[in-house]
């Protein structure tokens, strides 16, 4: 018998999933880990892990009743201290203003938190800094994503600067954000999160700058030094009077990872709490889809295929999945071409189906600029996004004023 498709709620106790071999770039959210599904708590956590829909096999499926819970079961999310129980993962909130009339703030934003970022870490090589000094700019960063979530994540590609470690802080801070919301964590718990993010790589200030602007890949001894920024910034922080623990918990765990492998106390499972857990994939899609001065920067589809591949492994079983699944694997901002010819920017992401977001186009099949008009791939079956723009192909577009025209 034929594999039937179903929506990922439909899965019940007793049904046989098989791998239909589609490409993850398809269909990033197709659960396809073959077997057979045994109890209720299971197809919990697959719901959980962000996957929406599923391929069993009929023929294959065995009654299951008298299943008992499984104690063991991880569902990701949760709390400080790592233990993972969100009972409701809601999907982004609809925007309270539209993306034209946040741009502009959003502009203004994200260079004021830029600026901060650069006079923080310079002031933290001479002494004491003030680190509440910050809390206006989070503030601001969760306001504006509040407002309009698609504004600020399609400005963070878009800074072209060669100072990373600034940019990257305000990247990772609207990334995390963006993400501890869609998880359901609360407004204060967003504001600490956002604050952990903006000072997650304070450390760096005390790394010499020929290892931190290397324009090749570091030696041995020089990535060691490299690595010490987790515990410079973290002892230089908790000395501050009033930085949260929260806060000082996603400073030091963003370079744990799930298997024990990371850095800098191999921390692994639940002993990684919610804020290194945000924290860490955010830090590792900005750093992947990140321009530096020794490469150019990895298309945002791309670095979800490579972040992707990690689950489990990098990261607990779930936290990829939802970051992809808020993202769109082509995230607002991006520059594509459609397989009809036409180029243009993504400036409406799908969570339902992230390989069709809505496309602002900007020029025709045989590359002429038209009037800018937007396309919604999930009402147009027969097109669809043949791969993403970098370089020269990507600068043909202004990104920033097509996003501003979206659904005027």
């Amino acid at each position: 018998m034929d594999p039937v498709k179903i929506i990922i709620t439909e899965l019940k106790p007793g049904m046989f999933i098989v791998n239909p071999g589609i490409s993850w770039l398809k269909a990033p959210l197709l659960y396809m880990q073959e077997g057979l599904i045994t109890s209720q708590e299971e197809i919990d956590t697959i719901i959980k892990q962000g996957f929406a829909e599923a391929y069993h096999d009929p023929s294959r499926f065995r009654q299951m009743d008298g299943f008992a819970k499984d104690p063991d079961a991880d569902h990701p999310g949760g709390s400080a201290n790592g233990d993972d129980d969100f009972s409701d993962w809601p999907d982004p909130r609809t925007p309270q203003v539209s993306l034209d009339e946040e741009i502009p703030q959003a502009k203004a934003i994200y260079s004021d938190s830029f600026e901060h970022v650069k006079s923080l870490m310079q002031a933290a090589q001479g002494g004491a800094v003030d680190v509440a000094a910050s809390q206006p700019y989070v503030e601001s960063i969760v306001n504006s994503l509040n407002r309009n979530v698609d504004a600020l994540i399609s400005l963070s590609k878009l800074k072209s600067s060669d100072e990373y470690t600034y940019t990257h802080s305000v990247n990772v801070t609207i990334f995390a954000v963006a993400y501890a919301h869609y998880l359901g964590l609360s407004e204060d718990n967003l504001h600490l999160v956002g604050m952990a993010s903006l000072l997650h790589d304070f450390g760096k200030a005390f790394v010499p700058q020929e290892i931190l602007n290397a324009p090749r890949q570091l030696l041995p001894n020089e990535l060691e030094i490299m690595q010490s920024h987790v515990l410079l910034g973290y002892n230089q922080l908790k000395k501050v009077e009033n930085v949260r623990p929260e806060v000082l918990q996603g400073v030091v765990q963003h370079h744990e990872r799930h298997n024990g492998t990371g850095y800098p106390y191999r921390l692994s499972g639940k002993k990684i709490g919610i804020y290194g857990r945000i924290l860490s994939v955010s830090d590792n899609y900005d750093a992947l889809s990140a321009r530096r001065v020794y490469k150019t920067p990895m298309p945002a589809n791309v670095a979800l295929a490579v972040m992707y591949k990690m689950r489990g492994q990098a990261w607990a079983p779930g936290y990829v999945e939802r970051f992809i699944k808020m993202m769109g694997i082509y995230p607002v901002g991006t520059p594509v071409q459609l397989s009809s010819g036409e180029r243009g920017v993504v400036c409406r992401s799908n969570p339902n189906f992230p390989a069709q977001p809505c496309i602002m186009l900007a020029f025709d099949p045989v590359g002429r600029p038209i009037k800018p008009r937007a396309l919604d791939l999930s009402r147009d079956p027969e097109v669809e996004i043949e791969r993403s723009l970098a370089g020269n192909e990507a600068e043909q577009m202004d990104i920033t004023l097509l996003l501003s025209q979206a659904f005027q």
